[in-house]
């Protein structure tokens, strides 16, 4: 049975994962009372086995042993989404063919920090800039902002950035701070400002900040892997997202 859920703490099966991160932490963020941001728990003789969050139609799956991948897809097919982010491996079963793909890393320890000056203290049109200039993909600047304030506000994102002459030349984020999983993403960096270790250095404080639970990162594509490898991350999976024409 899939139904969905009036409190938040339903979600507490959810395994260290970062799909977890996601739904855990946009539950956190909204809540459970409005139309634009829905959260499902599906149970099987009387457990919960898999959640399902969909928020201005992007939906996140995160599945458990015993999950009834049948029924979530067709349920999945009756409410519909815009885009679909789960587990290379669940995405399979649900029968959807991803529009992309790649690894998951997890953060094992190990960063080797250099101390360089950071700030949380940035204009946020500025990090959308940067953002869209290395090529993220964020829609309207409105909604990215309201978004992303939305969950520093509650304390269920955060980010750094570096700043040169006064303007941002590297960021990173922790875009989901779920309850025992976190995903980082969003990390770039200037062209002209690359080659520094900028992007080592923020991703390693925002793993380190967060030592107290699972850090994972979505590879943008399968060579970074090698990159995160490097600052003490390692392969955990394959993510997919499967996105509506």
């Amino acid at each position: 049975m899939v139904r969905l859920i009036d409190n938040i703490n339903e979600l507490d099966f959810l395994p260290a994962d970062p799909y977890a991160a996601r739904i855990s932490a946009l539950a956190e963020t909204y809540g459970t009372g409005y139309d634009f941001a829905m959260f499902w728990v599906q149970s099987v003789d009387e457990k919960s086995v898999a959640a399902v969050c969909r928020v201005d139609g992007n939906m996140t799956v995160c599945c458990v042993d015993g999950a009834d991948y049948e029924e979530l897809a067709a349920f999945i097919n009756a409410v519909g989404f815009l885009s679909l982010t789960s587990d290379f491996e669940v995405m399979k079963m649900l029968g959807y063919e991803p529009s992309k793909k790649s690894f998951t890393v997890e953060y094992k320890g190990g960063a080797a920090l250099c101390g360089i000056e950071k700030t949380r203290d940035c204009d946020k049109k500025k990090i959308y800039d940067l953002l869209c200039g290395c090529g993220f993909e964020l829609g309207d600047y409105n909604a990215f902002l309201a978004d992303v304030c939305a969950r520093l506000n509650k304390g269920t994102a955060d980010f750094a950035a570096i700043m040169h002459d006064g303007e941002p030349c590297a960021c990173a984020f922790a875009l989901f701070k779920g309850k025992k999983s976190v995903l980082l993403g969003a990390v770039a960096t200037n062209k002209n400002a690359r080659g520094r270790g900028y992007a080592s250095e923020l991703v390693g404080t925002l793993a380190e900040e967060n030592y107290d639970k699972k850090v994972f990162l979505f590879c943008r594509n399968d060579s970074l892997a090698d990159f995160y490898s490097k600052i003490g991350f390692e392969k955990a999976g394959c993510w997919a997202i499967c996105e509506k024409d």
